[in-house]
């Protein structure tokens, strides 16, 4: 059974020029936060993007005070402290708001951003920066940040909106802790279930607790996605409870989409999905909303494996929204559900490895192949890989080729990322990095994806991102299919 989708998620939050950050973002980041800037370009540029939001900007109020340690600087002096609240546009970062602190510290600035989301702020002195952080920014809202440094713990910026994101944070963290203990202790999964749960019902209980917030009504749609195969009857009952002007709203009816499918069948599931644009229509919801709820009708279908109704609803999409990034997406969705949908003939394509051997998927008929798209730099992708190996090397030899294709054109961060790592399988580095024709090819719009292709060269399915459980289940039916037809 297809449990994901064989098209990249078409964004539920637009790409440029505002960057939408999970909430749980820099609170987790350990690298600095221009790399964390540029991992979130990377993520949003890898699975294409979608047309501005309706709202042409908004504006907040963000004070404090920052103020140094006396034992650090006894002068009393605190001028000259910058706080901005900054933006990526492309290679570029646009400052929102930017304030100076006075003998005091104190400072104050009004942030006008495009939309309310969760933005990264910086402070800096002398052109150093000395801290580094996020907070959101919403229409109306006055927030506040009292800090001194050097900074001992994660300053709190108070307001309705950024307490929100404090509990959200809260929340989040002791789930981390909660099923890393979970995981180390083998826990089994009815006490796992257990804590899922509880933590569903505690996000679901920040929308009730901050009223209107925009990370309550992201924590909202996180416990929808949270609840997903632990109690898919829950996962469409609040979807159905979210208002369309959630943000998130089309994320949400995505999941409850596949909840109800697995629920009571895809008719359902396409009932389920008219019943939201009906009511995304007529609550206004903004264009990306209604957008992506389109782009889930494709979906639906590509995943019932449902060509022609897939190829109309991609049209529809591309016609309602013409010479537009959706119109784009549209014509990908057309392209995958005429060559890429599982039964298809994989496209054949040539590659050198990093041997310096060129293979091509014509020369490796009669073996399964495993291609995997991917960045060294992708934090899921160096999580995964101890059960990418597990998979690779629980079957035989010749039951599968795996062949790793690295997105990264640099082959020094290559060779750097592999060094004392266990990799097994064939090895290419695409010198185009994300502008391969192999990504076209295959319709790659986020990493990392991996393609299984059969001994006959037809494709199984398509995997993205954390789909890889479904990958294992896909490649021990085709290994027993395999030994079943041996004499």
């Amino acid at each position: 059974m297809r449990v994901v989708s064989t098209l990249c998620l078409p964004p539920t939050t637009p790409r440029c020029p505002v960057p939408i950050l999970h909430p749980f973002s820099f609170a987790t980041a350990s690298t600095g936060l221009l790399a964390s800037l540029l991992g979130t370009l990377l993520l949003i540029a890898a699975c294409g993007s979608s047309p501005a939001q309706d709202d042409p900007s908004i504006a907040s109020v963000l004070q404090g005070t920052i103020t140094v340690n006396s034992e650090v600087d006894p002068s009393g002096d605190y001028s000259g402290f910058s706080v901005l609240v900054i933006q990526p546009v492309g290679r570029q970062v646009d400052t929102l708001g930017i304030a100076r602190t006075d003998t005091s510290g104190a400072f104050e600035m009004t942030v006008q951003a495009p939309e309310r989301a969760i933005y990264p702020y910086v402070v800096q002195r002398r052109g150093n920066t000395v801290h580094r952080g996020e907070l959101v920014i919403a229409d109306g809202d006055t927030a506040s940040l009292q800090m001194e440094l050097p900074v001992r713990r994660l300053p709190r910026i108070r307001s309705p909106e950024n307490d929100a994101l404090m509990a959200y944070r809260n929340t989040m963290t002791l789930h981390r802790q909660t099923m890393v203990r979970n995981l180390q202790e083998d826990l089994d999964q009815t006490r796992m279930g257990q804590n899922i749960r509880q933590t569903s019902s505690i996000l679901w209980r920040l929308r009730e607790t901050f009223p209107g917030s925009y990370v309550g009504d992201l924590a909202a749609v996180e416990s929808i996605s949270m609840i997903q195969g632990w109690n898919d009857s829950l996962t469409v009952a609040r979807t159905q409870a979210l208002a369309p002007t959630n943000p998130r709203y089309a994320e949400a009816v995505r999941v409850a989409r596949q909840s109800q499918a697995q629920l009571h069948g895809q008719d359902a599931a396409l009932a389920l999905l008219r019943d939201a644009i009906s009511r995304s229509d007529s609550a206004n919801a903004s264009t990306n909303v209604r957008a992506s709820l389109q782009a889930e009708v494709v979906r639906a279908h590509l995943d019932s494996l449902n060509r022609d109704a897939a190829q109309s609803a991609a049209r529809t999409l591309r016609d309602t929204y013409p010479n537009t990034e959706w119109a784009e997406w549209a014509t990908r969705a057309e392209y995958e559900a005429e060559n890429l949908l599982p039964g298809n003939m994989a496209p054949n394509i040539s590659m050198t490895t990093t041997d310096g051997d060129t293979i091509s998927l014509e020369s490796l008929r009669g073996q399964p192949v495993l291609l995997e798209f991917y960045r060294p730099e992708s934090r899921l992708y160096r999580e995964q890989i101890p059960t990418r190996n597990a998979i690779y090397e629980g079957t035989e030899a010749e039951d599968l080729q795996l062949i790793s294709i690295s997105l990264q054109p640099d082959s020094v961060l290559n060779t750097a990322f592999r060094d004392g790592r266990s990799l097994p399988g064939l090895h290419v580095i695409a010198p185009e990095g994300v502008e391969s024709p192999l990504l076209e090819t295959y319709n790659i719009a986020s990493l990392p994806t991996r393609v299984l292709i059969d001994a006959e060269g037809r494709i199984v399915d398509k995997y993205l991102g954390t789909a890889i459980v479904s990958l294992q289940d896909d490649l021990r039916a085709l290994s027993s299919s395999a030994s079943a037809e041996m004499p």
